[in-house]
């Protein structure tokens, strides 16, 4: 009791709402708004909802910064009361127990015969300059996820520059400008295409993702988190450039590919750099503000060098690339570091990038045969095993390539 009525002293202190979370019912559908994992490392739970977004019990008032975490997790604008702490454990506890009991099953009772949907892995794709390739990574490594029969969505999240609609002749009614701005629903700007992936197209002018402010932001979020569950991979195909705004959409996804070129390789690893800085920026801020978070303490981005000449040269850059990381970051740093991973090289093929250009398809289309779209889906299937069983074996399975790689002149 005396530590009940601490908490709503302290509550009508900081002038915030106070709430009895031990004579509550949360909301099971607020609560599975928020893994588990997050509620018990911010301590906080979705109780019930409140025009327009979520009442969360929170017991730290000074906690600013997590009221907008919790929003982006969540998907809806975050209204804060104050609990007591070992309340709000509680309750969690007993809240997350109980959900795997009521999933997939209808308000009556009744097992759903719908198998239960898979989540979504996210992919977001950057690089620190246009020109890299990005563009063509993205679109035909959505083509081999396709392929290896997963339903794909990409995202044309280049705001500014989005070119996979031009590339692909296709020119959907709405793109995400028209999301961002108007009422267009997000699952109603979904384009199917003839290329194995769905396709949600971006716009091309002044509206850049750096414009978007924080209200757009949660709208998307809450619109993705609608559709996703329908995908097996959503692929964000980003903005050029080193954004704060780039860099967070990127860290909240499952996996972030930068694509890089050896005539690029210092914008690369500038590409890299900043997005582990902007992750230690986000891992030491939550760390700070929110008790018992364990950070993340290595950043692992995955490599993508595209236009090399052959893959031993892309495996050498990655390498270059590996050792000023360790020398210029991880031996400066106490606490984080980075380890960039090598997914896979492009060789250059420049007539057949102008052929899928002229004929605007992707090029595993134009030249299903060629080493650049052989290169193209080793990416695509690597992306499909999970992280950790990953191993790199790129071939080429040309005559010529066995040749080479007999010789020791390809590997």
């Amino acid at each position: 009791m005396n530590r009940d009525f601490d908490t709503r002293s302290l509550a009508r202190k900081c002038g915030m709402p106070y709430i009895d979370i031990e004579n509550e019912t949360p909301d099971r559908r607020c609560v599975e708004l928020l893994k588990e994992v997050f509620a018990r490392n911010y301590n906080s739970l979705p109780v019930r909802f409140l025009n327009g977004g979520v009442l969360v019990a929170i017991a730290d008032p000074d906690q600013k910064e997590l009221v907008e975490t919790l929003s982006v997790h969540i998907g809806k604008k975050v209204y804060p009361a104050l609990a007591e702490r070992e309340a709000i454990q509680k309750a969690i506890y007993e809240c997350y127990a109980a959900v795997p009991e009521t999933q997939g099953q209808s308000d009556e009772g009744v097992v759903e015969s719908e198998d239960p949907k898979r989540p979504s892995r996210t992919i977001s794709i950057i690089s620190n300059k246009g020109g890299v390739g990005k563009t063509h990574v993205s679109t035909n490594i959505a083509r081999a996820i396709g392929e290896g029969g997963h339903k794909v969505l990409l995202i044309d999240a280049d705001l500014g520059n989005a070119d996979i609609s031009n590339k692909l002749a296709l020119f959907p009614e709405y793109t995400l400008y028209d999301f961002l701005i108007g009422d267009v629903a997000l699952e109603d700007m979904v384009e199917h295409t003839p290329y194995g992936f769905d396709l949600i197209g971006g716009s091309s002018g002044e509206f850049k993702l750096a414009n978007i402010n924080y209200v757009q932001r949660s709208k998307f979020i809450r619109g993705f988190r609608k559709i996703s569950g329908d995908y097996d991979f959503a692929i964000f195909d980003l903005s050029a450039g080193i954004s704060s705004v780039v860099m967070d959409f990127a860290l909240a996804s499952d996996e972030i590919l930068i694509i890089t070129t050896p005539q690029d390789i210092i914008a690369g690893y500038a590409c890299i750099k900043a997005s582990f800085q902007r992750f230690k920026h986000i891992e030491e801020q939550l760390y700070q503000k929110v008790e018992f978070y364990d950070p993340r303490k290595v950043y692992k981005p995955w490599v993508v060098m595209n236009q090399v000449s052959s893959l031993k040269q892309g495996m050498f850059l990655h390498n270059r690339i590996c050792q000023t990381a360790d020398e210029r970051i991880n031996n400066m740093e106490s606490l984080f570091s980075v380890k960039p991973q090598y997914l896979g090289g492009i060789l250059y093929d420049r007539d057949g990038f102008k052929k899928a250009e002229t004929q605007r398809k992707p090029l595993a289309v134009t030249s299903p045969k060629g080493t650049s779209s052989q290169c193209m889906a080793y990416l695509g299937r690597s992306l499909m095993k999970s992280p950790e069983l990953r191993n790199y074996d790129q071939q080429l399975k040309t005559g010529v390539g066995r040749f080479g790689m007999i010789f020791g002149l390809e590997g």
